[in-house]
């Protein structure tokens, strides 16, 4: 079974389309690359990698959820004055990055030295 049948299964209606979830299993299967330091990514690990795509798509969906609800930036008590914001954070690559974390321990089987 290959990574994106595994997704497709695995997420619920409605579903991306194929260009969509190819575009998150390329993101997520370069950042094991680099972090295994590897050319390939081992067919053992099909399945985290799907399980990693699921969760950097639910991560992102939570991220524009929440930005739909501004953030108090600040709030003044004389007068009465609250003030909305949004949080700007370069969400992806945190996001990749926490999300390699999170898996760390079983991609840690699979790293290679560099020489």
């Amino acid at each position: 079974m290959k990574t994106i049948d595994i997704v497709k299964e695995k997420l619920p209606d409605p579903k991306p389309n194929d260009g969509v979830l190819n575009i998150y299993i390329d993101e997520v299967g370069q950042a094991i690359m680099n972090y295994c330091n590897r050319r390939d990514i081992p067919t053992e690990l099909r399945y985290v990698h799907a399980n990693m795509v699921i969760d950097l798509m639910n991560s992102e969906n939570r991220r524009n959820e929440s930005e739909e609800n501004n953030a108090v930036s600040s709030i003044k008590e004389g007068d009465v004055q609250v003030n909305f914001g949004t949080v700007q954070l370069e969400y992806r690559e945190k996001a990749t990055e926490a999300l390699l974390f999170d898996y760390a321990k079983q991609l840690n089987r699979f790293r290679r030295l560099r020489w």
